[in-house]
C-alpha cells in the first residue's frame, strides 16, 4: 500500500492520538450527561424489562424495534442497568470506530484517508451523542459500519459476505427502516454477479430476478412496517417538513384533499400525491434539501457554518471517489443505495429536528469523502514539479 505521509507524524502517532481523542470525548459525554432519554426511551426500557423478566414480546409499536430491547434485556439479565447499556453502546461504538479506520485504510491504500474519516466520525457530535442515549441510533450506526467492514474484507467473495448478512438481519429488527440494508445488500450481490456474467441472456435473467426485490420491499413496507404509524399523513396535511418544528411550514395554495381513512399507508401517500401534486412537490423538495444540506433554521450560525464547510466538500469528494472506479463497484452500489433509500424515506415523510436520519449513515460520507480527498491530494502531489538540484 502506498502511504500518504503527514509530515513528521507517523501512522502510529495518529492512531494513538485518535484513540485518546475518542476516549476523552466519550468520557466527557458520559460524565457530563450520564444516561440520557428522549421520546421512545421509556418504551424501549419497558419492553426490555418484559423480555428480561418474562421473555414476553408484546404486540406493540416497539415490536418493530425489538432488536434493541433484546440487546438491553441481555444486559439486564447480567445485572447491568441503564448505565451498563450506555457503557455497552460506547464500547461497541469504539469497536466500530476501529472497523471504520481499518475499512477506510483498506479501500484508500493510504493512511491519510482513515485518519481523516475517523477524526470526523469521532468529532461529529451529532453522531457521538447517541452513545449516551437509550435509543436505537448508537447501535444502529455501529452495526452499519460492521456490515461495510465485512463487505470490504470479503472483496467480492459472496461466501465471506455472509458475515455481513448476519449483521444485516439484526439491523432489520433494531429499526423498521433497517430493511434498507437488506435492499442494499441485494444490490451488492446483483452487482457482483452482473460484473462477472458475460452472457446477455443470463444477465437479463439476473435483472428480472432482482427486479422482484423492490417489489417485495414495497409490499413489506406497506403491509407491515408502516401499519403502526397511524398519523403518517399528519405532516402532509399540516405542511410540516421538520418533525417537531412548526416554524417552517409549506403553505397550501388551495384545499388539501385527504385519502380515505381505511386505505393502506402507501395507498394514502399515493392518493395524497395524486390529488395535491404541487403541494407535495414543494414539501418533498424542501425535505430533500434539508436531508442533504443538514443545516437547520434553529441551529446557531457557527453550527450551520461547520456543516457547510465540512460536509458539503465531503459530498463532492464522495462522488469523486465513486467515479474513479478504484473502489469495488459492488461496495459503491451498496453505499449509494443506502443513502438514496434513506433520502427517499425522509423526503416522503419528514426530516427530523436533529438530522438523525442522515447521521445514521454519515459514516459512509466520511469514509468515501476522506478517500476521495486523499486521492485528490495524491494526484496534486504527483503533478507538483520536482525541484532540480543545481
Amino acid at each position: 500500500m502506498r502511504n500518504t505521509t503527514l509530515g513528521f507524524l507517523s501512522e502510529r502517532t495518529i492512531t494513538v492520538g485518535l484513540a485518546l481523542l475518542w476516549l476523552c470525548i466519550q468520557s466527557a459525554l458520559y460524565l457530563r450527561y450520564g444516561v440520557r432519554f428522549m421520546g421512545d426511551s421509556e418504551g424501549y426500557i419497558l419492553y426490555a424489562q418484559n423480555i428480561a423478566e418474562r421473555f414476553h414480546f408484546e404486540q406493540s409499536h416497539q415490536l418493530k424495534y425489538f432488536g434493541y430491547p433484546l440487546f438491553m434485556a441481555l444486559l439486564f439479565k447480567f445485572g447491568l442497568g441503564l448505565k451498563g447499556v450506555v457503557l455497552a453502546q460506547i464500547i461497541i461504538s469504539g469497536v466500530a470506530t476501529i472497523a471504520l479506520y481499518k475499512t477506510t485504510r483498506l479501500l484508500a491504500g493510504n493512511w491519510l484517508a482513515p485518519a481523516l474519516s475517523t477524526l470526523l466520525f469521532i468529532g461529529w457530535y451529532e453522531v457521538q451523542m447517541y452513545n449516551t442515549f437509550i435509543l436505537t441510533e448508537s447501535l444502529y450506526i455501529s452495526l452499519f459500519i460492521f456490515v461495510f467492514y465485512f463487505l470490504a474484507r470479503a472483496k467480492g467473495n459472496l461466501r465471506q459476505s455472509l458475515w455481513a448478512l448476519l449483521v444485516i438481519f439484526y439491523i432489520c429488527i433494531v429499526r423498521p427502516n433497517g430493511f434498507i440494508a437488506l435492499v442494499a445488500y441485494f444490490g451488492y450481490i446483483f452487482t457482483t454477479f452482473y460484473i462477472h456474467i458475460k452472457s446477455p441472456l443470463t444477465r437479463g435473467a439476473l435483472i428480472l430476478a432482482f427486479s422482484l426485490v423492490p417489489v417485495i420491499a414495497v409490499v413489506v413496507v406497506d403491509q407491515y412496517l408502516l401499519t403502526s404509524f397511524g398519523a403518517i399523513l399528519d405532516p402532509y396535511e399540516k405542511g410540516h417538513v421538520i418533525f417537531m418544528y412548526e416554524d417552517l411550514v409549506v403553505p397550501s395554495s388551495g384545499p388539501i384533499l385527504m385519502p380515505p381513512a381505511d386505505a393502506s399507508p402507501l395507498a394514502k401517500i399515493s392518493y395524497f400525491i395524486q390529488h395535491n401534486t404541487s403541494y407535495f412537490i414543494r414539501m418533498a423538495g424542501l425535505r430533500f434539501l434539508l436531508f442533504w444540506g443538514n443545516v437547520k433554521p434553529f441551529y446557531s450560525l457557527l453550527h450551520n457554518l461547520i456543516i457547510v464547510v465540512v460536509l458539503y466538500p465531503l459530498y463532492f469528494f464522495t462522488v469523486r471517489a465513486i467515479a474513479t472506479n478504484r473502489i469495488a463497484t459492488s461496495l459503491s452500489v451498496f453505499v449509494v443505495l443506502l443513502l438514496l433509500q434513506q433520502c427517499f424515506i425522509t423526503t416522503m415523510t419528514s426530516e427530523d429536528w436533529n438530522g438523525r436520519f442522515l447521521m445514521t449513515l454519515i459514516a459512509f460520507v466520511f469514509i468515501f469523502g476522506a478517500i476521495g480527498l486523499s486521492w485528490q491530494l495524491e494526484k496534486w502531489r504527483k503533478k507538483k514539479p520536482e525541484q532540480v538540484e543545481v
